[in-house]
């Protein structure tokens, strides 16, 4: 779908931005919430790169109102599709040591 997305598709645009609004909310909440300036997102959506990455960034900016939240970052987790993984171990690990 992102190759469609990326090649002009209209329901494949439509579909990525209606994902886009959501993870703006989510992250825009949490940015609130957290008082927090980058956002990062791992695992296989982290795969769509700039097709799933910008709108949000667009969306953000219009759902945020406090300074801080409208200048919250959006990055992609440097283990990209296994980032939730190796955050699922290491949870894993530290309640095993417990």
């Amino acid at each position: 779908m992102a190759a469609s997305a990326g090649q002009g598709g209209t329901a494949a645009i439509a579909a990525f931005d209606g994902a886009a609004r959501a993870l703006a909310a989510g992250i825009t909440a949490t940015a609130h919430l957290l008082e927090a300036d980058l956002a990062v997102v791992g695992g296989g959506v982290a795969e769509a790169g700039t097709v799933l990455f910008a709108p949000p960034r667009a969306h953000v900016r219009e759902y945020a109102t406090p300074p801080f939240a409208t200048a919250c970052r959006i990055r992609t987790a440097a283990l990209r599709r296994d980032a939730g993984l190796v955050g699922a171990a290491a949870a894993a690990l530290a309640i095993g040591r417990q």
